[in-house]
């Protein structure tokens, strides 16, 4: 869950219409282009072939892949937007734990795409590490590795909060919900990396029907 955007659907599709060409949404005023988009969905397209050939997640089609991207790259704007309008810094020593843990994982990608997902998931790791502090501001503890996931999930629900003013004009492409997240299941701006790479939190899509897909419509 991501906190409700006081919007409706049509008037969210309208907007959109009339954004910036090459936009694939705006939040707060900040333009995440189709270009990045496309970028980061091509890298996990190289990792999902690497999950998928280790028996470790089914192929997906292209374009809940390019969803799957725009919701990372939102998640991780609105994460920092959050810290800067609640005064919340980045952690260094926190965002730098994160990112270790995650950066195995695209260490036997291919140049191009592993360089995309290292620079990607540095700002997401940063964007963590202000949740986590604004969640263990908010449990009135301090950070340690015994709760912070805790810690992460009281963060995560002090930033919808906050999300329920945000203005986020979603291109139609992407098939927004009412919160300007692509919709294509019930994924949580919490989970993990590895869980965004295999597609878990998302709604399961029929792997007869990807499987069937023209190569170029599908990943893995």
């Amino acid at each position: 869950m991501r906190g409700a955007v006081p919007l409706a659907a049509i008037a969210l599709l309208a907007s959109a219409c009339g954004s910036t060409p090459g936009t694939a949404t705006e939040v707060n005023g900040t333009r995440i282009t189709t270009a990045e988009v496309q970028e980061l969905a091509g890298a996990q397209c190289d990792l999902r072939k690497q999950l998928v050939k280790n028996g470790q997640a089914p192929a997906a089609s292209a374009s809940r892949v390019r969803q799957e991207s725009l919701e990372v790259l939102m998640d991780t704007e609105l994460s920092h937007q959050f810290g800067e309008s609640e005064g919340i810094k980045v952690n260094p020593a926190l965002a730098k734990a994160l990112f270790e843990q995650v950066k195995p994982l695209f260490e036997p990608l291919p140049e191009q795409s592993r360089n995309v997902f290292l620079d990607v998931f540095e700002g997401w790791s940063e964007g963590r590490a202000i949740l986590v502090q604004a969640g263990g501001e908010a449990l009135g503890q301090p950070v340690s590795p015994t709760n912070i996931q805790q810690a992460l999930d009281a963060g995560v629900q002090a930033r919808e909060s906050w999300l329920e003013d945000a203005d986020i004009k979603t291109d139609p492409s992407f098939a927004p919900g009412k919160d300007g997240f692509p919709s294509y299941g019930s994924g949580s701006a919490s989970r993990a990396v590895s869980d965004f790479a295999k597609g878990s939190a998302a709604q399961e899509q029929d792997p007869a029907w990807v499987n069937g897909l023209p190569a170029k419509q599908k990943c893995g």
